[in-house]
């Protein structure tokens, strides 16, 4: 008989640790990537994960970002994109990121072709300088150099090339530039320095990381053309 007690109460100890055991599971954990999305073509577009609209205070004008304020799901997804206003999916895209990394997503079209992303590995210098690179996102471009315009003499405006022949969908890698100062950009295509031509004027300062990007079609004119913007990454 005590042998029967004693086995009825192991049996009951295993089962009710057995039960707690499974009850206390830990909770699954989702993992998330950064993704800042750029948008570069010529129309206001909305945002989609999985059907489900990620933009949803503003939706995103051209040349527009709005840093890496969306924290989704790693691994692959579906990304769709719809021109604000039309309910119509312009296009899908599947992704794949990776956890814990910071993703730029940039869309210079209506087709997937024209959708891009770069893996954005950020270590600010620590020595006085601003980190920038470059990204052609101009379609129908042939590849763009970015110039920095310096002194001048009598009748040339001597400009310091710090990106060459940077084709579409190019990322270059960051490069240092001494920060604190405001800056004339002048980006055109290798092929000709004067037409099209695109100048602006950004300020770099120490310490943080930039991405010039050009947008917009060197074949057209007015808000369409060629144009660039400026992302603080970090």
């Amino acid at each position: 008989m005590n042998i029967r007690i004693k086995a009825l109460f192991i049996m009951v100890v295993v089962a009710g640790w057995l039960s707690c055991k499974k009850n206390n599971d830990a909770p699954t954990v989702l993992t998330t990537a950064q993704l800042n999305l750029v948008n570069a073509s010529s129309n206001t577009i909305n945002f989609y994960l999985n059907g489900t609209r990620l933009n949803n205070t503003t939706s995103f004008y051209p040349g527009g970002s709005l840093g890496y304020v969306f924290n989704v799901a790693s691994g692959t997804q579906n990304y769709q994109f719809k021109i604000a206003g039309n309910e119509n999916i312009l296009f899908t895209k599947p992704l794949t990121l990776d956890s814990g990394k910071k993703y730029s997503l940039y869309i210079s079209g209506q087709t997937a072709d024209n959708a891009f992303m770069t893996n954005d590995v950020l270590t600010a210098d620590t020595a006085g300088n601003a980190l920038v690179r470059f990204v052609n996102a101009s379609p129908d471009s042939s590849p763009l150099v970015v110039a920095f315009e310096g002194g001048s003499t009598a009748t040339t405006i001597l400009d310091t090339i710090k990106f060459s022949s940077v084709a579409y969908k190019t990322t270059t890698d960051f490069i240092k530039v001494k920060g604190g100062f405001s800056h004339n950009v002048s980006v055109y295509q290798a092929s000709s320095s004067s037409n099209p031509k695109r100048d602006t004027t950004v300020i770099l300062n120490s310490g943080q990381i930039y991405t010039i990007y050009s947008y917009g079609l060197v074949g057209t004119v007015g808000n369409q053309a060629l144009n660039t913007s400026l992302i603080v990454n970090q």
